[in-house]
């Protein structure tokens, strides 16, 4: 999540950052094997893959500032992905906001050779109704969707259509701090908060489960003043774990968690990848990996 600055663009913090530099070095990889993948000839002697696309769901942050130094500006996704090469055939970019669509649709003429195509609107209608349709298996197209959300944004069910097409890859931001945030700790949540976690989650049965189990317990889920001074929260390491439990409901291969954390420590996000692909799991926990390496050697 960003805040606004004066001129109404966002600013980011360096866990922002970090996310972004990610997503930079993946969509490298995975670019690299989609292009060959268009040129490699099957049994039949013709490549099996016709296209390959980038879809930003949430793409208004093009050029962000950074926290701590608002004078230096950020490359958003938008930008990473039209500067990877080999390039996608194609882009689509989604936002809600009319301020920042404006934003996206000036790309167009900063890079004239890629194919832009800018929607406005809530992600979960335009991916469902407009996207996803476009990408069926026998389309011999792939696509990678970035979905990085300012909060609860995403549908379960929309996660659910993107794993039906056996075509997309996600890169999905989960928003650990949104869900802790509605979860009170001394009470099970009101009927409306278990309706709205349900459809970000697609299931609510594990709120049952921590309501139910001994307080001793439920302290060390929730937390305790040391390990989290800003709020009381369930611990990040196990909700993190949760969703992507329930990912592979929907994709075979999905990647162990990285925890994105803010200045005081506290966990925001926690960002993973599901697929159809071993591969691209596995070259996933490998940047990961490389990630929390130099993490601890800047401690």
């Amino acid at each position: 999540m960003s805040r606004i600055g004066s001129e109404g663009e966002d600013i980011i913090g360096r866990w922002s950052e970090e996310k972004l530099d990610l997503l930079a070095n993946y969509l490298k990889a995975y670019s690299d094997i989609m292009s060959n993948q268009k040129t490699s000839n099957n049994p039949t002697g013709k490549p099996w893959l016709r296209a390959y696309y980038y879809i930003d769901a949430f793409a208004g942050s093009v050029r962000p500032r950074a926290k701590a130094d608002e004078e230096r500006y950020v490359e958003g996704s938008p930008l990473r992905a039209l500067q990877t090469e080999p390039h996608f055939d194609g882009y689509w970019f989604i936002d809600v906001s009319p301020r920042r669509i404006e934003r996206v649709e000036r790309l167009r003429g900063e890079f004239p050779d890629c194919v832009i195509d800018v929607r406005q609107g809530n992600c979960n209608e335009v991916l469902c109704n407009e996207i996803v349709p476009q990408l069926s298996y026998a389309s011999k197209q792939r696509a990678f969707v970035f979905l990085d959300p300012y909060g609860l944004q995403v549908d379960w069910e929309t996660v659910r259509e993107l794993a039906n097409t056996r075509t997309c890859d996600i890169f999905v931001n989960f928003s650990v701090m949104g869900v802790t945030r509605l979860l009170p700790r001394d009470q099970s949540p009101d009927p409306e908060v278990v309706a709205q976690l349900s459809k970000v989650m697609g299931s609510t049965e594990w709120i049952n489960q921590i309501y139910q189990i001994p307080t001793e317990y439920q302290l060390d889920l929730f937390g305790n003043q040391e390990s989290s001074p800003n709020r009381e929260t369930i611990r990040a390491e196990w909700l993190a774990s949760l969703y992507t439990e329930q990912l592979k409901s929907l994709f075979p291969h999905v990647s162990r968690p990285v925890l994105m954390r803010n200045s005081t420590n506290s966990v925001l996000y926690a960002l993973c990848l599901a697929s159809h692909n071993q591969t691209a799991s596995r070259i996933t926990n490998e940047i990961f990996n490389r990630y929390e390496r130099l993490k601890d050697l800047g401690r």
